[in-house]
């Protein structure tokens, strides 16, 4: 049986144990990861994911796609919710803030002429679709987003561009991709459910290894005496000493 030091040692490591296998579960959970550029080298076909208002689009930045030709799109809804893919028909141009961008403003700036999209594709959830649509021969780039209220100003847009490679400053970020109050809410009731388990576990294995400890006598050891007590059986108390000579 482990002695009293190495059950709290013992206890220690688990503590900590419990500790880095939460956090490590936060990382890879709960963290999005943001989409990387795909270079299409001239393909006349492409396909993109809306994965939620928060995980934005996948891929979310798409260059080099050919010019002057019809375009296919495979439009994927991976979410429970409406989203729309909508091509901006304004070529080389970024709608500043998108967080602060009022939603009907955007609608008008997106659907009003002459500044038609390019394409926009509707999906109520959970489904697909492909459209075809014909880019000019010019290369360009544009700004794609989702139309639904909200999303768009949430981080659910991207780039792509035709004939041509896109800026790199161009970027895309979403303001809403941390986990979330109840992410840290459940992932610290688990972590403290465990650390009350392991203290338990070992309060209780202490009490119940005390129940079996031998007694010293048993042991070969005398018993403990306190001072003016009885001597232990079979022995003799050793006389008193008495005050020093002078």
């Amino acid at each position: 049986m482990l002695d009293r030091s190495a059950r709290q040692r013992v206890a220690a490591l688990l503590v900590v144990f419990a500790l880095v296998l939460s956090g490590l579960a936060v990382l890879l959970v709960v963290v999005p990861v943001r989409a990387q550029t795909v270079d299409a080298s001239g393909a006349t076909s492409f396909a993109v994911t809306a994965i939620s208002t928060t995980g934005g689009f996948s891929p979310n930045t798409i260059q080099n796609l050919a010019s002057g030709t019809n375009i296919t799109v495979m439009f994927t809804d991976a979410d429970s919710i409406a989203h729309t893919f909508t091509i901006w028909g304004v070529q080389g141009t970024v709608i500043p803030n998108p967080q602060s961008v009022d939603p009907g403003t955007l609608e008008k700036m997106v659907y009003g002429n002459p500044s038609a999209p390019l394409v926009n594709v509707n999906l109520t959830g959970s489904d697909q679709q492909s459209m075809v649509f014909s880019v000019n021969a010019t290369p360009g780039w544009y700004e794609f987003m989702c139309m639904e209220p909200g999303h768009f100003q949430s981080g659910m847009y991207g780039f792509i561009a035709f004939g041509e490679p896109l800026p790199s400053n161009l970027s895309v970020s979403s303001p809403n991709t941390g986990p979330g109050a109840a992410v840290f809410i459940i992932v610290g009731t688990i972590v403290s459910l465990t650390v009350i388990a392991i203290v338990l576990g070992f309060v209780v294995g202490r009490r119940r290894g005390s129940e079996f400890e031998m007694p010293p006598e048993r042991l070969g050891y005398p018993e403990p005496t306190t001072p003016g007590g009885p001597a232990p059986t079979g022995e003799e108390r050793p006389p008193s000493e008495g005050p020093p000579n002078p």
